[in-house]
């Protein structure tokens, strides 16, 4: 095993926390490249557009000349009805996307058992020189 630092190990366990957080939220790990997923929804038989990007963010509203001629409140209806299409297709995509993601939970595991082990080697040497400074303040009295 490689010998390492305070520092890499504080880096090791942050990175494992970061990971095991992102596991627990259903988000991607930090510092991995989030892929764009959307969702598009129509209404008022196609009149009304939205599409709705990874977040949950509205990127896009088209509307048809012909819903101009609708009622306003018909037109307010459509687009509520159209974004929430969207936003539903994008859960479903996304919830597809991450499934398609699996985490490497063994390499995850080996990495915890590593900081696991550096740990255990580090709170033996700590205790040892305790053990030694006891010692030596024992003989000198």
């Amino acid at each position: 095993m490689a010998d390492l630092s305070g520092n890499d190990l504080d880096r090791m366990l942050t990175d494992a926390r970061r990971t095991l957080e992102a596991m627990r939220s259903g988000r991607q790990a930090p510092g991995a490249d989030a892929p764009v997923v959307e969702g598009v929804g129509e209404a008022a038989d196609g009149r009304v557009r939205v599409t709705a990007v990874t977040g949950g963010r509205l990127t896009s509203v088209d509307l048809d000349p012909r819903a101009l001629r609708m009622a306003s409140h018909e037109l307010g209806e459509a687009l509520v009805q159209a974004a929430n299409a969207a936003l539903d297709e994008l859960r479903g995509k996304a919830a597809g996307a991450a499934a398609d993601e699996a985490v490497d939970t063994e390499a995850l595991g080996k990495r915890v058992e590593e900081i696991q082990n550096e740990s255990l080697r580090q709170m033996q040497m700590i205790s040892q020189a305790l053990t030694d400074t006891v010692n030596k303040i024992g003989q000198r009295r």
